[in-house]
């Protein structure tokens, strides 16, 4: 991100977006999964989580950008929000998200939620070797 000083006010520019940078909203989305594990004693069994509020997530971390900042970064908001989507999109088609740390092997089932206004929201529910995870046939 780079400002640029006019005598009296300065401008700040959108930040760029690559395609490297892009590819890192899946480990956001990992790291989120990892969040829900640790605080496990909750009771939940599942954990819903938005596109937006990945996209969200994604950009305070990576450049310290609140939610409230999207029309000064419009750009950037709505590309990393297309990527999320996309994201989201592949795993609810694959049905599970599966990585490997250094606590094992974790496995996420994953199901539609709900659509609203092309924010997609969807359910996370950790399978673990005991138990059989499948969706419904509704």
């Amino acid at each position: 991100m780079t400002i640029r000083t006019d005598q009296s006010r300065s401008l700040m520019q959108e930040p760029d977006v690559t395609p490297s940078i892009l590819a890192s909203v899946p480990e956001c989305l990992r790291d989120v999964l990892k969040e829900s594990i640790s605080q496990k004693g909750r009771g939940r069994k599942s954990v819903l989580i938005s596109s937006n509020n990945l996209t969200n997530r994604f950009i305070f971390s990576r450049w310290g950008i609140r939610p409230s900042q999207r029309r000064r970064y419009k750009n950037l908001f709505a590309s990393v929000r297309k990527q999320s989507r996309v994201v989201f999109q592949h795993f609810l088609l694959r049905g599970r998200i599966e990585w490997i740390d250094d606590s094992g092997k974790n496995v996420f089932g994953i199901y539609k939620f709900d659509e609203i206004r092309g924010n997609l929201i969807l359910g996370f529910v950790m399978i673990t070797p005991e138990s059989e995870w499948t969706l419904s046939n509704r």
